[in-house]
């Protein structure tokens, strides 16, 4: 696939993350493609969402595609967990030229609570209890708040992750917290049925290893879905390595683009 003046590489964040995520990554993209670091809604300083600011995913979708170059005629879209879910969904819209995505653990809680029947007793608990009623992340009224954020950061890094975080890393998260629950809350509660998820562009799936259960198993019955894309399984790496160890992840999005 020949790379044209106006192919543009989309780099879309995730929950608690922004642009910054993507620097490594980005100097990846092969010569002649442009990027961009797109930034969610209320992560921008003059953006913030304050508690109690209404949202819907609708809001990101809108804010990303206002970002993108005009005279964009292609783009390759590389995303990281709820990213990943925002760029399926551009991908599904059909509004945008999309190419080719290459996607690191994209989050689809809601499809997988539809079906419970369907998944093995390790991951059914799993997913069951991060949105059962006890739940601070089905407390969207809630969330945010440092008891929300222990939970989340715990979740994705395990266990005392959120108190080993020294004051400069979670302050600005707290200025972060009612958006960040406000995306866990959409993603638990949006539904598609997995076979709607099908795209038609070149499509690369990356997990690491160690990640949860459900992120590992959502990544692999996407790539039943799409039985054209690459799947990968990332030695020894977790769901936030695409931050905290991206030189270990940078061969995968290299061979992404030698695919092209």
């Amino acid at each position: 696939m020949p790379i044209e003046p106006t192919d543009t590489a989309l780099f879309i964040h995730s929950t608690g993350m922004g642009p910054f995520m993507w620097k490594r990554l980005m100097a990846t993209v092969p010569e002649g493609m442009r990027s961009i670091a797109a930034v969610n809604r209320g992560y921008a300083p003059d953006d913030l969402m304050p508690r109690g600011t209404p949202f819907s995913m609708d809001m990101d979708l809108a804010h990303i595609k206002s970002q993108i170059p005009a005279d964009t005629t292609g783009l390759h879209v590389v995303a990281h967990s709820y990213g990943g879910l925002l760029a399926l969904l551009l991908t599904q819209e059909g509004q945008l030229p999309i190419k080719s995505l290459w996607l690191y653990e994209p989050v689809m809680f809601g499809t997988l609570r539809h079906m419970q029947d369907e998944l093995d007793d390790e991951v059914g608990p799993l997913v069951q209890a991060m949105y059962g009623p006890e739940s601070l992340f089905s407390k969207s009224e809630s969330g945010g708040d440092d008891a929300w954020l222990e939970a989340f950061i715990n979740y994705w890094n395990g266990d005392g992750a959120w108190a080993f975080m020294p004051d400069k890393v979670k302050a600005p998260m707290r200025v972060l917290g009612w958006k960040m629950s406000q995306e866990v809350h959409a993603i638990g509660t949006f539904f598609k049925p997995m076979s709607d998820y099908l795209v038609n562009t070149p499509l690369t799936l990356v997990h690491g290893e160690h990640t949860t259960l459900p992120a590992r198993d959502m990544s692999r019955r996407l790539a039943k879905v799409n039985e054209h894309a690459t799947l990968e399984t990332l030695a020894g790496l977790g769901h936030m390595s695409v931050v905290t160890d991206a030189d270990k992840v940078v061969p995968s999005l290299q061979a992404h683009w030698s695919r092209l």
